[in-house]
Order: C-alpha cells, then structure tokens, then sequence
C-alpha cells in the first residue's frame, strides 16, 4: 500500500473506553503495585479499506529487573532512572471492507489479550465499538502466551464462536506435549479445545484473510513468534516489552524470552527491514510508531 496514502492517525476517546483499574500480575506481563488507568483507544485511518483500532487491554509496568543481565546493566539504570518502564496490554481489531465474502466488512483481532477472568477489559471495549464477540471473524495469534489468548476463553467456552484462529506452524508445533514449550501449555490445551476445527496453521511469508495480512515468522520470544504486517501497519506482538528501552537499545531482552539472542537478532532485522512501517505493539503503551 502506498505511502502516499499518508497517515491520518486520530487519537479518539472512545465512550466506555477507559476500563476500571487492574493490579494482578500475570504470566507475561509484569504489573505495577499501583495500576495505571487505561489509555484511551487510538485508530489508525488513512489505509485503503481498512482500519486499525489499537484496545488496551490493560496499562501497566515493566520493571527493570526484568532486563537485568542482558546486556549493560549500567546503561539499563541510566534508562529506567525510576526503576521501571510504562508499558501496556494491547489487542488490536483491524475493521476491513471488501474482503473475502462479496465485500462484506470483515473483523480480525491480533491476539485476544487477558480474558475478563484475568482483569481484561477487551470485551468490555468491544461491546463500546458496537462490535458483538460474535462478529469477529478472525484472530490472528502471534503465540500462545497466556496474555494473548486468555480473551479466547470464558467460563471456559470459546468467546468468538466464529472466528478462524491463525497461528504459525512453528508455534503449534513449539506447545504440543513433545514441544520445548510444553510446561507452559495448559491455557493454550484448553483453547485448543474450543477451537479445534477453527485452527488455521500457516508457514514463514504466508499471505492470509483474503492476502490481506502477511506473516513474518519472528522467533525468539518463543519459537514459532510471529509479526503481522498488514497496510502501512506491522504488529509485532512480544518484539519489545519496553519501547523506550528496546527500541533505542535492541540488545536488551526480557527474561520472558525463550531465547535471548534470537531474540535479539529477531528485534534487529525486523526494526530495520521495514522503514516507514508504524510499529503496533502488543507492550508497547504508544500506539503507532513510526519506524526510521
């Protein structure tokens, strides 16, 4: 898509956007004791029938003890004087037109964020777009941590009971019960449960939802990690957990990452092979930023 389709980015305050505030801690995300107020929702225009609305999920914080010997420790208290970073729990819907049947209007979410049980607020948010759990037709997975499929599941029944779930190969095959990601694997059994004939397994570069969105396998994060490129927009899932950290200093990781220094190189090439590109991430507390 052309750049000459320039960004019209509106930040709009969404009746009901705002969610109550949250302080439990959970799998992938550390939270401050003091929890944040939600950001408002933030949309994206300016691409040829499609729109981008970044849900957060949940606002917290990154502490520096989770980057802790990854690489300068020095340097690492000169960026977090504070001692931790703002970051966030984002899900993003891309609202598309003239896609797949006859130009119907055609919903996706990347990632599905907490779940209600776990203090998400993304239904919440959704039922404030007038957008029913039932209307979204696609979820497009960037792996399987509990932050990013928790808000497929309540009571233990599938929330969006029409919706095809994208996931990488890799990934499938990383939380299986022979996988390297097995010991983490009994939220992702239970959606694999409720969603079984609704799977879809692509592979590195796949184009997907009607050519629509592209995959960039991603690993690092966890192996079959994937990033989404889809219009002037590239949501990269756990690429960074904290912006202000990472992106100026990519050789920072978290300790969430399964393996460090693929991660690392992960971070380097996806950043600098996509200029121009606004960065959607699923930590990140800004919206969409704009990559040099």
């Amino acid at each position: 898509m052309k750049k000459f389709f320039y960004l019209l980015v509106a930040i709009t305050i969404l009746s009901g956007c705002k969610g109550k505030q949250q302080s439990d801690i959970v799998s992938d995300t550390a939270v401050d004791s003091t929890a944040l107020q939600l950001a408002p929702c933030a949309v994206f225009s300016g691409m040829d029938d499609m729109e981008v609305i970044t849900i957060p999920d949940r606002i917290n914080q990154m502490p520096i003890d989770l980057f802790k010997g990854s690489y300068n420790d020095s340097l690492l208290a000169a960026m977090m004087p504070d001692g931790s970073s703002p970051s966030a729990i984002n899900v993003f819907l891309l609202r598309m037109s003239g896609c797949y049947y006859d130009g119907c209007d055609y919903d996706v979410l990347v990632d599905a964020g907490l779940g209600e049980e776990a203090g998400g607020t993304l239904l919440q948010q959704l039922k404030q777009l007038n957008v029913k759990p039932e209307e979204i037709d696609a979820v497009c997975l960037t792996h399987l941590h509990f932050d990013h499929i928790g808000g497929l599941l309540k009571d233990g029944q599938p929330v969006f009971p029409n919706a095809e779930i994208f996931l990488s190969v890799e990934e499938f095959n990383a939380w299986s019960d022979d996988g390297p990601m097995a010991a983490q694997n009994e939220k992702w059994k239970q959606v694999l449960s409720c969603y079984a004939n609704k799977i879809q397994l692509f592979n590195d570069g796949d184009e997907i939802i009607d050519g629509r969105i592209k995959t960039h396998l991603a690993p690092g994060h966890t192996p079959g990690h994937t990033v989404y490129e889809a219009g002037l927009c590239l949501f990269v899932g756990d690429l960074i957990h904290a912006q202000d950290l990472q992106l100026k200093y990519p050789d920072f990781c978290a300790r969430y990452d399964n393996n460090p220094a693929q991660a690392v190189k992960t971070r380097k090439h996806i950043i600098a092979s996509h200029p121009g590109a606004y960065l959607c991430g699923a930590h990140c507390y800004e919206p969409y930023i704009e990559l040099k």
